[in-house]
């Protein structure tokens, strides 16, 4: 009878631990088919990922060959700045075909770290010099994403260091620019090379002093050749059987070179009506183009054309004409003013832009544009906002919004973006905020002949600093002094104390940045 008790206990047991086991087993069945279930969505949901990823690299395969064969240096780093991508593009101007995994204040100049990655900076080759690049970046996630402009090679290279050179525009009666004049601190033809003469020009021809022989490889079409009248009639005879066109600079009243010269280029300041007439009859005679020289304003530009001449030079083209008829673009300023206001939040920028549907669409297509050759095309405000930064955004709708001002000589916006890009090169090592207001005021410094209208009733228009104001106005401040320092060298006068080398660079590298701007803006 025990013994049968104790069997039933232990048959009792067993079978309770047998069933504790069946419910622990089918709860872990149970676990294990809710696991398999959850991986089998999860591995569901990463295929689709995976297919998202796939057709995102699929739409962006078009893009990777323009960014392979962009000009300018893409690349991007992780939030240590470290770089994680690079374009082929480094090899050009690095001289470093594989930068990943360098850090990028490696190839920051020291004096430009405070700098950031945005501005212009210096950027280290792999032979120990420096490249000077414009650099734009922006946040991607939590590191940065880039894009750096070489000004380094901008310049045409000069054959003969310590020439400096600038360009001076002819104009017609249209004040449309038909031809630059390049004069320099020495020899011009000596100092640069025939191709890079022609890239001064910009697509125009170039009117060029003679103060050596001619390179026999200088292009004939875009070339003028301008002798005084003491240059031998042998050497006259000679270069137009070269097939030169030559332009007779300073002409006295001396009529033997006319039967070789083309063109005659006369002085105008300080000489009377009636003594012009007297000098402009012989050439005018003979049907030759006549260039009045040293036109300083609108009022003297008509005398001119009146007279009998056809093309000129002067300042007359970068002061205001005296029309009054700058009323309706000054009234149009307000949204001009509201851009120029360097604390205008992100939000505020949009609203601005966005508000003027001329200026959207400018900007839109200037950003679109390959001077910006961005991976992507661009459709909002915001995106180019987000994309470029504010800071950027601000400067080319400030650009826009001038070279949309109604009949804008496109000489003048070129005019603009010269002086306000080299007013910006000049400030190298400064801040970012403090190249910004060079940049304002250089652009702004034409804002007078663009408008017509005053200095003063422009700026009443415009929120400008008192420092800013003071350095349109009067050249007052270290921005007034960098402004009139651009303004003297546009002019030729070259200085003979100071660094002339870095004014020539920054000279050369804003024409060139300007010509490629320009190009754009105008489209």
């Amino acid at each position: 009878m025990i013994a049968a008790l104790v069997l039933a206990v232990v048959l009792i047991a067993v079978v309770a631990i047998a069933v504790t086991r069946v419910r622990a087993l089918e709860g872990e069945r149970r676990t294990l088919e809710s696991e398999r279930a959850r991986l089998a969505a999860e591995g569901e949901q990463l295929r689709a990922q995976l297919a998202e990823r796939r057709r995102d690299v699929d739409e962006l395969i078009p893009y990777r060959d323009a960014v392979d064969a962009a000009e300018d240096w893409i690349w991007a780093t992780d939030e240590d700045g470290t770089v994680r991508f690079s374009s082929p593009a480094a090899g050009a101007l690095l001289g470093r075909d594989e930068l990943l995994g360098v850090a990028l204040s490696e190839l920051t100049h020291p004096d430009d770290q405070a700098v950031g990655w945005s501005g212009v900076l210096r950027r280290k080759h792999a032979d120990g010099s420096w490249r000077t690049v414009d650099s734009r970046s922006v946040r991607a996630g939590r590191g940065w994403q880039g894009i750096d402009r070489d000004l380094t090679a901008a310049p045409p290279a000069s054959a003969t260091p310590g020439v400096a050179v600038v360009r001076l525009p002819v104009v017609d009666g249209r004040r449309e620019v038909i031809a630059y004049e390049l004069i320099g601190d020495g020899d011009v033809l000596g100092g640069f090379s025939p191709a890079a003469l022609l890239e001064l020009g910009a697509g125009r021809p170039v009117w060029v002093g003679l103060d050596t022989a001619a390179p026999p490889e200088l292009d004939r079409s875009r070339t003028v050749l301008q002798v005084t009248p003491s240059t031998p009639v042998e050497q006259a005879v000679a270069l137009t059987a070269q097939g030169f066109a030559l332009a007779l600079d300073g002409f006295d009243g001396a009529a033997e070179l006319l039967d070789h010269c083309g063109i005659v280029k006369v002085g105008v300041a300080g000489r009377e009506d009636e003594d012009l007439r007297a000098l402009l009859a012989e050439p005018a005679s003979r049907g030759l183009t006549l260039v009045a020289t040293g036109v300083a304003g609108a009022e003297e530009f008509t005398r001119c054309r009146l007279l009998g001449f056809s093309h000129f030079q002067g300042e007359f083209f970068a002061r205001p004409a005296g029309e009054q008829g700058g009323g309706g673009a000054i009234g149009s300023l307000q949204a001009l003013g509201e851009l120029t206001t360097s604390d205008a939040s992100f939000e505020q920028l949009e609203r601005i832009i966005s508000a003027d549907v001329g200026l959207s669409v400018g900007l839109l297509r200037h950003v679109n544009s390959a001077f910006f050759a961005l991976p992507r095309k661009i459709d909002t405000v915001r995106e180019a906002l987000t994309l470029l930064g504010p800071r950027a955004v601000r400067r080319w709708a400030t650009v826009v919004a001038l070279s949309s001002v109604p009949e804008a000589p496109d000489q003048l916006v070129a005019l603009a973006l010269l002086r306000g890009r080299m007013c910006e090169l000049l400030g190298r090592g400064m801040s970012e905020e403090e190249r910004d207001r060079l940049f304002t005021v250089g652009l702004f410094s034409v804002a007078d002949a663009l408008l017509d209208a005053s200095m003063e009733h422009v700026l009443e228009t415009l929120p400008f600093s008192d420092e800013i104001t003071g350095a349109l106005l009067r050249l007052e401040g270290p921005l007034g002094r960098t402004l009139g320092t651009v303004l003297r060298y546009e002019q030729g006068h070259f200085p003979e104390t100071g660094d002339p080398a870095e004014l020539a660079e920054a000279y050369l590298g804003a024409l060139k940045w300007a010509d490629d701007a320009g190009r754009w803006v105008a489209q």
